[in-house]
């Protein structure tokens, strides 16, 4: 089976054409109630960096979904990490002002409620979730398009990483990163995802270290493990390569194989590689191992 993807290029800066074309193709339900969008605020990083959230993107995402749901109770989310509060970065990052002209409201999940999800996991059977993503309608997730220095690269699967409840969430990187990944996606599996690839991060510093890389697209689709597939490609890696994506695959996640449509040219395909060192990155898993 092929999942389809559809990807739109931001055309001399028109990010919301490019956005509008994205969601157009996107298969929303008729109805939706509560509406939840995972953001990712991961470090204490400005826009321009490329390693979170930009409010420049996010805003006609929201106005894209707002139109389509008018009456909606719509938020956006984040948790806390190991060195970083949520409810610090809507503010600093600038999308509670963006968030506010579209009546969505910023919620930091460290201040809510959560329950046990019984999960099959590749390595937990339960999880703890926040009831507020629980009782969604629909779960949109919107990540960058980053490398990561440990798991290659970093999309929609890595971005439900953050709702981990554990704030200290590096501890699962020594030994469970992958697991862990795909895990809470299944506790929480995302409807939709609209990745803002137009500027990421690359090097092997990313996903907060890294270097900025000027990209200019925006993908979005249904199936997560394709969507992930996709950028893994678009990045210079063999998807297969990426343990979590395949992991997630064989959990059911979604399909490895996928059908792109829209500003695609796969002849293109080498303009758009991420710097990334292989001897680097081995040269780094092997200080970890004996780090252990």
């Amino acid at each position: 089976m092929k999942s389809e993807i559809f990807v739109s290029k931001i055309l001399k800066t028109d990010v919301n054409g490019a956005m509008e074309r994205l969601l157009e193709h996107l298969p929303f339900p008729r109805e939706a109630r509560t509406i939840g969008i995972k953001l990712n605020l991961c470090d204490y990083r400005k826009p321009e960096s490329g390693a979170v959230t930009d409010p420049v993107v996010l805003e006609p995402l929201l106005l894209g979904v707002r139109q389509r749901y008018p009456d909606a109770d719509i938020f956006v989310y984040e948790h806390d990490a190991t060195g970083t509060l949520a409810s610090n970065l809507f503010g600093y990052v600038g999308v509670d002002r963006v968030a506010s002209r579209y009546g969505v409201r910023c919620v930091s999940l460290a201040n809510k409620e959560w329950v046990v999800k019984r999960i099959r996991g590749t390595h937990f059977s339960e999880l703890e979730i926040p009831r507020i993503l629980a009782e969604c309608d629909l779960l949109i997730n919107h990540p960058k398009l980053k490398t990561h220095g440990q798991v290659f690269m970093t999309c929609g699967l890595k971005n439900m990483y953050g709702c981990h409840r554990l704030k200290r969430k590096v501890i699962y990187h020594r030994r469970l990163i992958n697991e862990a990944i795909v895990d809470i996606n299944l506790a929480i599996p995302s409807h939709l995802i609209v990745v803002d690839a137009n500027l990421c991060v690359e090097g092997n510093r990313g996903p907060t270290q890294g270097l900025p890389k000027r990209v200019g697209l925006l993908i979005g689709g249904s199936d997560i493990v394709a969507v992930d597939a996709f950028g893994a490609k678009l990045m210079g890696f063999k998807h297969r390569k990426v343990r979590h994506i395949v992991l997630a695959a064989r959990m059911g996640l979604g399909f490895l194989n996928y059908q792109v449509i829209g500003d695609w040219d796969p002849k293109n395909a080498a303009i758009y590689k991420f710097r990334f060192s292989m001897f680097n990155y081995r040269l780094m898993q092997f200080a970890r191992r004996l780090l252990k």
